[in-house]
C-alpha cells in the first residue's frame, strides 16, 4: 500500500510504500500522483520503503507505464530503504529515465531530504542566523509530539503544548500504528470474527477518532495531527524530517506501560534525529 507523508514543501511530495504492491494499490495511487503533477508541474518525490516486498506483475507494469508517460514530470526521486536489492532498483531506474533517482539508506533520511531540497534556496527554516559573527539559534517553529493514548501521554502533550505556546510554534501530534499482522502475536487474543484487514481498519478508525478528540481539546492556533502506519521510530523521524520540524517531544520511563511504544522508540529517536529532541520523564505508576 501507499501512504502519503505530510510535507511542508511546494513541489516535493513523499509517500511510504509497504508490503507487496498490487495493481489495486496503483489504481488508487497513480491518479493522486497525476493530480499533483497537473497542479504543480514537475515535482520531486521521496518514496520510503518500509517492510517493502516489491510488486506483483500487474503493479510492476503499472509502474513502468506511468514512468514512461511522465518522464519529464519529475525533477528528482529519492528512494529510502535498507536492502541491497532496493539500491539496485534505483540504479536500474536511472538507466531508463532522465529523472535523477538516488537511493538512500534509512539512516541517511536527512541526507535524502537535503538532496531533494538543495535547489530550494528559500529553505532557511532549520538554519542558524549569523549576526556579527555570532550564531544565534532561531526559536522553535515546528514541534512534533509523539503520543499514545494512555494517561501518561498527557504529560508529554502538556509539555509540548507549553513549548509551542512559549515560542508561538506550530504543533503536530503524531500517533503511529503498525499493521495488526505485525503485532497481534504479542497478545493473547482469539481471532474468529475478524481477519487482519478488518482489525487494521478498526484500529486505524479508532486511532483517527481518538486523536481528533485530543486535537479539538487543545487551544492552539497552529495545530495539525496525523495517524500514520509504520514502525514508531522510523515513522516519527520520517514525519519530523518531512515537516522540517526543529523539535521532537517524546516520553520515556522504566519498563512498564508506555515503554513498549516510547521506551526503545525514544532512544532510537535521540540517536537518529537531526533536530532537537526533548524527553519527558514519566512516572512508572
Amino acid at each position: 500500500m501507499f501512504q502519503a507523508i505530510p510535507v511542508r514543501e511546494e513541489n516535493i511530495f513523499a509517500f511510504k510504500a509497504t508490503g507487496k504492491l498490487t495493481d489495486k494499490d496503483y489504481q488508487q495511487f497513480l491518479p493522486e500522483l497525476t493530480s499533483l503533477i497537473n497542479q504543480y508541474g514537475p515535482i520531486s518525490l521521496l518514496i520510503e520503503l518500509d517492510d517493502f516486498h516489491g510488486w506483483d506483475a500487474e503493479a510492476a507494469w503499472d509502474d513502468f507505464k506511468f514512468g514512461e508517460q511522465h518522464e519529464d514530470d519529475f525533477v528528482r526521486i529519492a528512494l529510502v530503504g535498507q536492502k541491497h536489492w532496493q539500491k539496485w532498483m534505483s540504479i536500474i531506474g536511472n538507466a531508463f529515465t532522465k529523472t535523477k533517482v538516488r537511493f538512500f539508506n534509512r539512516d541517511d533520511l536527512q541526507e535524502a531530504w537535503d538532496w531533494l531540497r538543495e535547489d530550494d534556496q528559500t529553505d532557511n527554516h532549520s538554519k542558524q542566523i549569523v549576526e556579527n559573527d555570532i550564531e544565534v539559534l532561531k526559536p522553535y517553529a515546528h514541534i512534533v509530539v509523539a503520543i499514545d493514548f494512555s494517561s501518561h501521554s498527557n504529560h508529554v502533550l502538556d509539555r509540548a503544548l507549553e513549548l509551542a505556546q512559549r515560542y508561538n510554534a506550530c504543533l503536530s501530534l503524531i500517533h503511529t500504528i503498525e499493521h495488526f499482522t505485525h503485532t497481534h502475536s504479542e497478545y493473547d487474543l482469539v481471532m474468529t470474527a475478524y481477519d487482519d484487514t478488518e482489525m487494521d481498519q478498526a484500529l486505524y478508525e479508532y486511532s483517527v477518532s481518538h486523536l481528533d478528540k485530543i486535537a479539538k481539546s487543545l487551544n492552539h492556533p497552529c495545530l495539525q495531527h496525523e495517524v500514520l502506519w509504520g514502525n514508531p521510530k522510523s515513522t516519527i523521524l520520517s514525519y519530523a524530517t518531512a515537516q522540517n520540524a526543529d523539535l521532537i517531544v517524546a516520553g520515556s520511563h522504566g519498563h512498564h506501560g508506555l515503554a513498549r511504544l516510547l521506551g526503545s522508540t525514544t532512544t532510537g529517536i535521540i540517536h537518529s534525529a537531526k533536530c532537537d529532541v526533548m524527553v519527558v520523564r514519566l512516572s512508572d505508576v
